[in-house]
């Protein structure tokens, strides 16, 4: 027992170095064992360990602004190390490797026809493109990112957007197709959250990352930590209904934020204003389409856009009285609604919900692209579960 709590405490402080490293570009061993309070010689001793396995660089001296000899300078090696992602989308894949510096190392994408070739289109997107793609480097792992909910306690997906319910055997068919590589399964809209977390410089200790996009769905961030529920799933923001005797969701409810919000949604909110859509040649209306309507002097799209606006300042609202976050951030496709969608949101809130709270939040566009999903996942993965005592292969993480 002793033995293994030491191999969990090595491995907890060689996640933790690395960690620190990673953050902070060119940092030296006394710097190290500074903020850790940990040994000078123990953190030699981890970083030696670091560099052995090919995830650290030694670059030599660095700049001190003491006297005396200048402390060598640590990186870590990006050009050494890659995260597969793969996120599933309804009608394609998206396909990368982040490199472990949060670099987008490879970028492409893979059409899906339909949900039941969803496990084979991912493991040819792996073995096909992304092994190859990684020539030398190594593959610390493999995360599947989806748009539902991964719930760890019964190991399963499910998925309205994707087609995927609790009972289809995607975990384990995946975990098969693709034996031999950590497997990671992530939610999309926590991806983005936490790169959103990590990748800025938001520093606020409540937040809420709302990714409003063909679903809505949203993350809360408390002190760092990313807040999760019974069987480790997260919110389902998407699903909070904002209007009893609205339109029927496809999770069964009624008039949920997804099916008013979403862009999926667009089809019908359009319609209902009388937007001529003719123009875009009966192919499906997004976010942006609305925008440049607006921006062209359409009062019907500018007036959908207010719709829209007030709808999510609702749920917000409600949001808000929850959790009592300082920050919300909006994300996804919606962002391309631009200034007057925003402005929108934090006009109708301002009218809405319990005044105290409302009256403190911020609420503001993500500062990150789209991509964020992908270096998002790879950050959660490397920082959460990847065990840099060599003992990740083969495992299943489901968050």
């Amino acid at each position: 027992m002793a033995l293994i709590t030491q191999q969990i405490i090595r491995s907890e402080n060689l996640r933790r170095i690395y960690h620190l490293i990673d953050r902070n570009a060119n940092i030296s061993r006394a710097d190290l064992a500074g903020i850790t309070s940990l040994s000078k010689t123990t953190v030699s001793s981890l970083v030696d360990e670091l560099i052995r396995g090919g995830y650290v660089v030694d670059c030599g001296a660095g700049v001190s602004v003491h006297q005396g000899r200048r402390p060598n300078a640590l990186q870590v090696d990006g050009d050494s190390n890659v995260v597969a992602v793969i996120s599933w989308r309804r009608g394609r894949l998206d396909i990368a490797l982040v490199s472990s510096d949060s670099r987008m190392a490879y970028r492409s994408q893979a059409p899906l026809n339909a949900p039941e070739e969803g496990v084979e289109q991912i493991r040819r997107a792996f073995f096909e493109v992304l092994l190859p793609a990684a020539g030398s480097a190594r593959i610390m792992g493999v995360c599947v990112i989806i748009p539902g909910i991964v719930d760890e306690e019964r190991q399963s997906l499910f998925s309205t957007v994707i087609g995927v319910g609790h009972d289809d055997p995607v975990v384990p068919q995946l975990q098969q197709a693709l034996a031999g590589y950590p497997l990671c399964f992530l939610n999309d809209t926590a991806c983005l959250g936490y790169a959103e977390r990590v990748f800025t410089p938001v520093r606020d200790p409540y937040v809420a990352y709302v990714n409003v996009s063909k679903g809505v769905g949203a993350c809360l961030f408390a002190e760092d930590r990313m807040l999760r529920g019974a069987g480790a799933v997260g919110t389902q923001f998407g699903h909070f209904s904002i209007d009893r005797d609205g339109p029927l969701c496809d999770c069964g409810n009624r008039g949920c934020l997804e099916c008013l919000v979403g862009e999926n949604a667009l089809g019908r909110r359009a319609a209902e204003r009388g937007l001529d859509v003719s123009g875009l040649g009966g192919r499906r209306l997004l976010f942006s389409d609305v925008a440049a309507m607006a921006d062209a002097g359409d009062e019907k799209a500018r007036a959908l856009i207010g719709d829209l606006g007030r709808d999510l300042a609702y749920g917000i609202s409600n949001l808000i009285a929850l959790f009592n976050p300082s920050l919300v951030v909006l994300g996804g496709t919606g962002v391309t609604l631009g200034p007057a969608f925003l402005e929108e949101v934090r006009t109708a809130l301002a009218c809405m919900g319990f005044p105290e709270f409302v009256s403190r939040v911020r609420v503001e566009y993500s500062r990150l692209g789209l991509d964020a999903e992908l270096t998002g996942a790879a950050q959660y993965y490397i920082d959460t579960h990847y065990d840099f005592s060599g003992n990740t292969q083969q495992r299943l993480f489901l968050r």
